[in-house]
């Protein structure tokens, strides 16, 4: 039998499951919650907060979580009563799901639960206050760095896109694009892989060249999909690019949403390689990327970083 990962902060308590619920544990998978049975409300906040094993359920039963998905992210949107909390771990268990689907098998359906992941987290991000620094404030394994990050991404590039009043077309693509990102990170030896976790600003000649080839990788996952657009691919093959030509692909030249994207990417990941504030980092941010993006752009950003309370 094959499995697909279901993050556990997706589930409702004290509701039948539509699905079997297996734990990987000990290199087996194990029948946690047959179909049909209820997690009651204690048990379920204990398996949110411990983290002790990964969830995932039968690959023929996806059709069951799709719409499970569907469902959970439609209450953590529009449903009064729920905390802005309730709401952010909803829609991080279905962006985590859809991200980890997307890099393990890039179907139209994945997809089309990417991009519903992307636009609930950006709707959440933006009517509920402190949802974004809650997002930020949120703890995450190190196995789960890289899925955190691109939200991380998603939300703050929303915002600053929102700011700079793109269309709301090309919002909901960068929304899209900046879940799945880095999904070419996994896909690099794994001494490549590390280097996520290392500030750019300190990468040699030779780690920038080998960490840049993760955009070639993810332009491969994605390529000849006909579902996926020609902007919502070169979003991703083109985000570590700026104004400096210092990518990947050396670009000089980026459109407003690939700006974005690439400025929210880098500030991000100096935020997770050095571990500090958004208030340090971003003090460090601006004396060491002026002239790789626009310096309005910048200004904006840091006005967004001050509305989310993370300044």
């Amino acid at each position: 039998m094959n499995f697909v990962p279901l993050r556990i902060t997706t589930v409702k308590a004290d509701k039948d499951l539509t699905f079997d619920l297996y734990i990987y544990f000990k290199e087996h998978y194990l029948c946690y919650a047959p179909k049909g049975s209820i997690i009651d409300e204690e048990k379920l906040e204990k398996l949110i907060h411990q983290n002790y094993a990964e969830f995932f359920i039968p690959k023929d039963q996806v059709d069951n979580v799709t719409v499970f998905m569907d469902k959970a992210l439609d209450e953590a949107v529009y449903s009064d009563g729920l905390s802005t909390e309730e709401r952010i771990d909803v829609v991080e268990g279905v962006a985590a799901t859809s991200i980890e689907h997307m890099s393990e098998n890039p179907t139209q359906e994945n997809y089309s639960m990417t991009q519903k992941a992307a636009s609930g987290l950006r709707q959440v991000i933006r009517n509920n206050p402190h949802a974004l620094k809650r997002l930020f404030g949120e703890k995450s394994k190190e196995s789960d760095l890289i899925i955190k990050h691109s939200m991380n991404v998603c939300a703050l590039a929303t915002r600053l896109a929102e700011h700079q009043r793109l269309p709301e077309d090309e919002i909901e693509d960068l929304a899209t694009a900046a879940l799945i990102h880095d999904i070419g990170v996994t896909k690099l030896p794994k001494e490549d892989i590390e280097l996520f976790e290392k500030n750019s600003i300190d990468y040699t000649p030779d780690e920038r060249l080998r960490y840049g080839q993760h955009t070639k990788y993810s332009a491969q996952v994605l390529a000849d999909k006909p579902f996926i657009s020609k902007r919502v691919e070169e979003l991703i093959t083109y985000h570590e690019e700026d104004l400096g030509g210092m990518g990947p692909h050396k670009l000089t030249k980026l459109t407003p949403a690939q700006e974005c994207l690439s400025l929210c990417n880098a500030f991000d990941k100096v935020l997770i390689s050095t571990k500090q504030s958004p208030e340090e980092i971003y003090k460090m941010f601006q004396l060491d990327y002026i002239g790789r993006y626009n310096l309005e752009l910048i200004q904006r950003f840091e006005l967004v970083l001050k509305e989310e309370g993370l300044l």
